[in-house]
């Protein structure tokens, strides 16, 4: 089976091409800059360097939230015939906080009480009438930046005229007293396969390890690895990491879709890499299977015939006749009932063939 992961080539993206070697006879590392995606009456066509992308049988797509819209449109384009481990709508929910927010508490996941506005205007009325202390941060924005710290209005006055600057909505949260700690957890379909907890430097409130923050190996309880398993099933994702405020009640402010795995495999000491590897494996036999019975099921549809069905059936086929050789239609060999090492017998007239099992 082959594997192709569109990437920015970071090094979490490395780890898995790595690890995947061990389960895929051919695994490529794209660059996701040089990806193009074509769309035309006919259908969509994915271009790597100019020229139709390889045949896969598996393709996982990473990348930051700059780059949501080329990612969703690769997915959307190719996860019909390729096992993609997110979907779609995972690229557009999954880059963007407040969207992620809402489809978690559509879910019924608890969030911390969330405010969006859509202009720096509308975000200063907003902090007049909220709590403090309060977090505030754009949409989008990866490892920690664009989140900051309000202990009052005034600061929170100060903040969003710095965050202007992006030509972004803002996000404002009320903020969760977990002692500036929170728990980074890596999700495979539904299983937590690694968990850190993460303590911010002092003086900083952000405990991502981008910015700083400290990893320590963390045992989550059960309700945490359920909460955890539901958020990747509320916005459609076999690989994620989710990020938890364990408070006086437990509360989820973010689903990272790219996680970087460089911090959490060092800090719990486990193959975090290869845990990805062997699901995009696993998962990929499974989508190949239920591939070939769908498409089985279709061509019995098709010339409506029922599965199980023993009646002799009249088809009008066209074969598939090379180098002096027949390979008989899928529909054929599945009604016939032929297997492996099976002795047939035939007969063979101009125009005619004859073919039954030895035993009958």
């Amino acid at each position: 089976m082959k594997l192709a992961i569109i990437s920015l080539k970071s090094k979490s993206s490395e780890m898995i091409a790595d690890e995947a070697k061990k389960y895929f006879s051919e695994v490529d590392m794209l660059g996701l800059k040089k990806i193009e995606v074509n769309a035309e009456s006919k259908g969509v066509e994915v271009l790597y360097e100019g020229k139709k992308i390889k045949d896969y049988d598996c393709i996982y797509c990473r990348g930051s939230y700059k780059y949501a819209m080329i990612l969703r449109s690769i997915t959307s384009a190719l996860n019909q015939d390729v096992y993609m481990p997110l979907s779609p709508e995972c690229f557009t929910i999954g880059h963007n906080k407040y969207l992620t927010l809402l489809e978690l508490q559509k879910n019924g996941i608890k969030i911390p009480k969330t405010y969006l506005a859509a202009t720096t205007d509308a975000a200063k009325k907003i902090v007049k009438q909220i709590h403090y202390p309060a977090i505030i941060k754009i949409p989008g924005g990866t490892h920690g930046k664009g989140v900051l710290f309000a202990d009052s209005t005034e600061s929170a006055n100060s903040i969003l005229d710095a965050l202007e600057v992006f030509k972004q909505a803002y996000i404002i949260q009320e903020y969760v007293e977990t002692g500036a700690t929170d728990l980074r957890l890596i999700v495979t379909n539904d299983k937590v396969i690694a968990c850190m907890m993460r303590k911010a430097v002092k003086g900083d409130l952000r405990a991502n390890i981008h910015s700083g923050g400290v990893g320590e190996k963390f045992t989550p309880d059960n309700s945490i690895r359920e909460m955890a398993v539901k958020c990747a099933k509320a916005i459609d994702a076999d690989i994620c990491a989710i990020d938890i405020l364990k408070g006086v009640r437990a509360c989820v402010i973010e689903v990272n879709i790219s996680p970087g795995l460089q911090g959490i495999t060092s800090v719990t000491k486990k193959n975090v890499a290869d845990e990805i590897a062997k699901t995009l494996y696993d998962n990929t036999i499974e989508f190949m299977k239920k591939k070939k019975t769908e498409g089985y099921n279709g061509m019995l549809k098709e010339f409506k015939i029922n599965e199980g069905d023993d009646k002799n059936h009249d088809l009008i086929l066209n074969l598939d006749v090379k180098f002096g050789r027949i390979k008989l239609p899928e529909v054929l060999t599945k009604l016939s009932e032929f297997r492996d090492q099976d002795e047939i017998l035939a007969k063979v007239k101009k125009g005619r063939i004859i073919m039954k099992r030895g035993d009958k």
